[in-house]
C-alpha cells in the first residue's frame, strides 16, 4: 500500500504514521488478489475547533476505484480508530455486493445451461378456436359504431346496408374509427 499523509494544523509524527499503518494492516485481508502497488491511501488529518477530523481516500485497482470515508473526535487516536472501522464496513459491504452479483450471474448461467433445448416442432403454440360469425342484420356505419360502443368491443364485423358487403369496423388508438372493406358479398 502506498500512503500519502497530509496534515492541516496537525504535525504528523512517526508515531501517528506508524499507528495508522498498523491499523491498515487489519484491512489487508480485504485486498486479497491485489498487488500492494494497486492500493493507494490518501490520509488527511485536520484540526477543527476542539476535534480532529480524519479523511481517508482509498484508490483501489488499476481503474482507480475511490472510496472516501471520514470521521471526527476530540481524541486523535479515537478518530483514527473510528475512520478505520468505517472504512472496513464500507469495504466489507462492497465485497459482499460483488459476491452476491457473482452468485446471481452463476445462477443465471446454470439456469441457461439446464434449460431443455426443445426442437422447434415441440414448441407449443396457442390454440386457435374457430367460432361462427353471426351477423344479426345489415346496418350502416353509424349503427355499427353505436353497437361497438355498447358492447365495448375493439372491432365489429357487419354487413353494410347500402352495398351488402362484409365490412369490419374498428376503434383506433386516437379514439377515431376505421372501416375495412373486405370486398366479400353477403350471401
Amino acid at each position: 500500500m502506498k500512503f500519502n499523509f497530509v496534515g492541516q494544523d496537525v504535525e504528523i509524527t512517526d508515531a501517528i504514521r506508524g499507528y495508522i499503518q498498523k491499523k491498515f494492516q487489519r484491512l489487508e485481508r480485504l485486498f486479497k488478489g491485489l498487488k500492494p502497488d494497486e492500493i493507494e491511501v490518501h490520509i488527511a488529518l485536520k484540526r477543527e475547533r476542539a476535534e480532529y477530523r480524519i479523511e481517508v481516500d482509498l484508490f483501489v485497482g488499476q481503474r482507480g476505484e475511490k472510496l472516501h470515508v471520514w470521521d471526527a473526535d476530540p481524541d486523535l487516536y479515537t478518530a483514527i480508530d473510528k475512520v478505520i472501522d468505517e472504512l472496513e464496513k464500507v469495504l466489507v459491504k462492497d465485497k459482499e455486493k460483488v459476491k452476491a452479483e457473482r452468485r446471481e450471474a452463476k445462477k443465471e448461467k446454470m439456469l441457461l445451461r439446464s434449460a431443455p433445448d426443445l426442437p422447434p416442432e415441440r414448441v407449443e403454440r396457442p390454440k386457435v378456436e374457430i367460432e361462427e360469425l353471426v351477423i344479426d342484420k345489415p346496418m350502416d356505419v353509424e349503427d355499427a359504431i353505436l353497437e361497438l360502443e355498447e358492447k365495448g368491443l375493439h372491432f365489429l364485423p357487419f354487413i353494410d346496408l347500402a352495398s351488402g358487403e362484409l365490412r369490419i369496423l374498428y376503434k383506433k388508438k386516437a379514439g377515431n374509427y376505421g372501416v375495412i372493406r373486405t370486398g366479400c358479398r353477403a350471401s
